[in-house]
Order: C-alpha cells, then structure tokens, then sequence
C-alpha cells in the first residue's frame, strides 16, 4: 500500500472514471474514517486530504450522458481551505451508494471529533455575519 496516502482503514476507494466508464484515468478517491483523500497525476502527483468532518454538504449530479452511463458527480461542500471549500468526485460509479457511504462516515467523524455543524440563515451575505448572533467562525461548534 506504499502509494496510498490513506491513513486508517479504507472505507471506500474508487478511480476517476471518464464518460464510458472506463478507469483510464491518473485520479484515484479514497475514504478513511478519518479523510477523504484524492490522488492525482501521475509524473506530477498532487495528494488532497479532507477532514471528514469539516464536510457540511454532499450533493449528486448527473448529466443525460452520466446517467446513460451510470455514472454521478458527487459535489462536497466543505470547511477546507486546501479544496477552495469545493470538492468534485467526477464520473463515479454508484454514486448514490457512495454519497450514504460518505455521510454516514461525516457523522462518524463528527461524532468522534464531538464537532456538530451549525446552519445559518441569513441574507446569504455569508456565513457567521455580524449581525446574526454568531461567531464569524467556520461553522462548527466544540462539544
């Protein structure tokens, strides 16, 4: 295992797959119960970890292609300044399967971390603005 990058057990791991569903692709996404971890390249490698309860939204999308395919982009919303607090799993197989993978490993993390994400509503000026009665923070709150 000495490429993976994934520390702990691996939960789920899958390669980029490109429209026909072939793996002929240098992208490789792992889950651990701690991160998820996306590795690509292959003469210039860049490995990208994610703490998984920094993770607050996990979206599916599929285009008619993808779904002739079967095929979803899987789009996560996260408190990660690494990932631009963006991260898109493109062209996965199973991807429903894989999104109740993921959140039940987010809650896992949450719950193990004692980290719980809290939800603004505001006039999407942003999260944590001045005048909604919260901290300007990142979105979570210590047990």
């Amino acid at each position: 295992m000495g490429s993976n990058m994934a520390d702990g057990d691996v939960i789920w791991t899958q390669r980029k797959r490109n429209w026909c569903r072939t793996p002929f692709t240098f992208t490789t996404y792992t889950l651990t119960a701690d991160e998820l971890d996306i590795k690509t390249g292959v003469l210039r490698q860049t490995f990208d970890s994610t703490k998984l309860f920094r993770i607050v939204d996990i979206t599916i999308e599929r285009t008619l292609l993808q779904r002739l395919f079967g095929l979803s982009t899987i789009v996560i919303d996260a408190r990660d300044q690494s990932s631009g607090g963006r991260i898109i799993l493109k062209n996965i197989i199973h991807g429903f399967d894989v999104r109740k993978q993921l959140q039940y490993a987010v809650d896992d993390a949450r719950n193990v971390n004692r980290v719980s994400t809290r939800e603004f509503m505001d006039s999407g000026e942003g999260y944590g603005s001045s005048d909604d009665g919260y901290d300007a923070g990142d979105g979570y709150i210590e047990h």
